[in-house]
């Protein structure tokens, strides 16, 4: 109960850290719209949009159902569509990591040959 009550406090510092990753992407991106850089952006409409529709409200729903310990049916079915949304956006994110990597130089495209 208390982790789901602290969750909406975490937000406070998680979302401007996203939002400032994001600005310093598209800063560092100079305009570039193809290759690694155009595939890294294209996800981040989806990953601002799962965490704005989903994960944020999710959060503080089930905030204020543990809050009021009303772990009914609708706690664990809202508790599912943000564990699900979550492992998307985690695999976006990872996704535009691996590729941030790759276009530093600290990360080999696999099956490519030198």
């Amino acid at each position: 109960m208390a982790v789901k009550t602290a969750i909406p406090w975490g937000l406070l510092l998680l979302m401007p850290a996203i939002a400032l990753a994001g600005g310093t992407g598209f800063a560092l991106a100079k305009g570039r719209r193809g290759g690694l850089v155009g595939t890294k952006i294209r996800r981040m409409p989806l990953i601002g949009a799962n965490g704005v529709l989903i994960l944020m409200p999710s959060a503080l729903f089930l905030a204020s159902k543990a809050g009021a310990a009303s772990f009914d049916g609708v706690f664990y079915a809202i508790q599912v569509i943000e564990l699900a949304a979550g492992a998307v956006n985690i695999t976006l994110l990872s996704l535009n990591m691996r590729n941030g990597l790759m276009m530093k130089g600290r990360l080999r495209a696999v099956g490519k040959s030198r």
